[in-house]
């Protein structure tokens, strides 16, 4: 059974009063040139903190902590590794860097005839069986390229750091470990610290990159960035968010659905 109109409302309208406004979201993934993307980061950004209030609102422990803190790292898990991906497959496909991460080195066999063959062994006195191969590149499919993989080529473009490409990478492993088994086999604890510098790092990571982006003339222009939002705790006793810029009043159609979904 949903929530009576004027509870509904009173949470809606707690969890939409400190949030930022409309046009933080819009501008805050501006570099990235594919819209459709653009928007579902958008989407995914708004959700997360989003989601965040409304548990911080339930002040949330124990098991509902960890499924806040589960959240949290899924959402920007998804956000870090959907950036990278795009940033690298379509501004620096055709760099060395990429180039090496998206493809390998293949033997194909070649058929020699037994005169060659003859000569090979004559000439290099090889104890094993005789193989001539063709060193053919081949690319990777693109799922099977693993996340650490995409971080350091990033790092190694200089569009991250080392201090960002291990707080993304960390977030990322426990994204990985967010099924049960793997959870208990590598006794994962799902830190409160961890959703913390999975948000605050994003800023930062975005800012690398887009500075990167416009160093090297893949993008021309940049808006005025979007406006810093105060240190939280992130967790259930948090209230530096009560701080951060308003202007969420009426509900777009993501927020809709996501209200649907949450008081249906």
């Amino acid at each position: 059974m949903a929530f009576t109109e004027p509870i509904r409302k009173a949470v809606v309208d707690y969890v939409e009063r400190d949030l930022p406004s409309e046009e933080f979201y819009e501008r805050y993934f501006w570099f990235i040139s594919d819209a459709d993307l653009r928007e579902r980061l958008e989407e995914e950004f708004r959700s997360a903190r989003y989601i965040y209030k409304l548990l911080e609102g339930l002040t949330a422990t124990d098991w509902l902590l960890t499924a806040q803190v589960k959240i949290q790292i899924l959402l920007y898990a998804s956000i870090y590794e959907a950036v990278l991906h795009h940033v690298l497959m379509q501004e620096y496909i055709a760099s060395p860097e990429v180039v090496t991460l998206t493809s390998y080195e293949h033997r194909k066999p070649i058929n020699i005839s037994g005169d060659i063959r003859t000569k090979i062994q004559n000439a290099y006195k090889p104890t094993g069986s005789i193989s001539v191969y063709e060193i053919a590149t081949r690319p990777i499919d693109e799922r099977k390229i693993v996340f650490e993989d995409k971080a350091e080529t990033a790092r190694l473009l200089g569009l991250i750091d080392q201090s960002i490409k291990d707080v993304v990478c960390n977030v990322y492993s426990y994204r990985n470990a967010i099924h049960l088994h793997a959870e208990l086999r590598r006794g994962i604890a799902y830190e409160i610290e961890v959703a913390k510098e999975a948000y605050w790092r994003l800023q930062g990571f975005c800012q690398q990159i887009s500075e990167k982006l416009i160093a090297d003339g893949k993008v021309s222009a940049q808006p005025a960035p979007p406006p810093k939002s105060p240190k939280s705790n992130v967790n259930s006793k948090a209230k530096a968010d009560d701080q951060m810029p308003s202007g969420i009043t009426q509900p777009n159609s993501w927020l809709k659905r996501l209200i649907g979904w949450i008081f249906s």
